[in-house]
């Protein structure tokens, strides 16, 4: 479930933007919509020695009421929308807190992370300390989000949320840009944007504590963190029940943050590729 729940949010995960204009052409309001994607993708973790998830099942499901919305895991309420803008309460879950989740690796020992080239210990005949399991709590964060239509079916969307289930108690500061236009029958959309995160939140999740590693570390300094994504979509429909889905999205990680000792990626991929049917 966990592994499943993982895809669902960092795959189908896009700006708000997006899912407006979703709404706008495809979504009838209070209505529920559920579709299941066949195919193949995945997600790069980024974490030293820790394995990449992948799946040949993607399920989707989404509910627009008047004011009230979901988006898989995302939740919503609309303050103020009209053809031009809209303001929400929005939510969904942070997605650093995946990585340790996501196939067993919150049972990930930090001696697999962190090496040591020498064979006898720093002190000597000293024994081996006991070490602990690198364990982080999933969080889910919670705010304002706001959306700004420009011309030619772009979308400009700021959103700042809050970590509400008191984890890390940090914050996000997302900006992303949207645009669709129509190619070939289907319809191809990309993104881009920017995602600060808080030294509480990167504090949380990549401090190596001295009880998770076995060999001295070097020293290094966390603080907050700007990662940069570009997504890439494309949704050709064959009928009524049955489209052919794209979706390839690359984040690039602060340059500070790709140099912490539990990190051996400057970025990953996630994406997924199938033939959906939409209930």
């Amino acid at each position: 479930m966990m592994r499943l729940l993982g895809l669902l949010c960092f795959v189908c995960t896009s700006a708000s933007a997006q899912n407006e204009l979703k709404q706008q052409q495809l979504i009838k309001k209070s209505t529920l919509h559920a579709s299941i994607t066949l195919g193949y993708g995945g997600i790069q973790n980024p974490v030293a020695s820790s394995k990449n998830i992948t799946s040949v099942i993607l399920p989707k499901f989404s509910y627009y009421g008047e004011r009230w919305y979901v988006d898989n895991f995302a939740l919503g309420y609309s303050l103020i929308e009209t053809d031009r803008y809209y303001i929400d309460i929005a939510g969904r879950f942070n997605d650093d807190g995946f990585f340790f989740k996501l196939d067993g690796i919150d049972k990930l020992f930090a001696t697999s992370i962190v090496t040591d080239n020498h064979k006898t210990p720093i002190h000597g005949s000293a024994p081996t300390k006991t070490l602990t399991p690198i364990e982080r709590n999933l969080s889910y964060l919670a705010g304002l989000s706001s959306g700004l239509k420009l011309p030619g079916d772009s979308w400009l969307e700021l959103a700042l949320l809050q970590d509400i289930t008191g984890v890390h108690n940090g914050h996000e500061v997302q900006i992303n840009g949207y645009k669709s236009v129509e190619v070939l029958g289907g319809l191809f959309g990309f993104e881009a944007g920017a995602n600060y995160k808080s030294s509480d939140l990167i504090e949380y999740y990549y401090t190596i504590a001295p009880t998770e590693a076995l060999t001295r570390l070097t020293k290094y300094e966390l603080q907050s963190a700007i990662n940069y994504h570009f997504k890439l979509a494309y949704e050709y429909p064959i009928n009524e029940q049955l489209s052919v889905d794209l979706q390839l999205k690359h984040t690039w990680l602060d340059r500070e943050l790709a140099k912490n000792p539990i990190i051996n990626e400057n970025g990953y991929f996630s994406g997924f590729a199938g033939v959906t049917y939409h209930f």
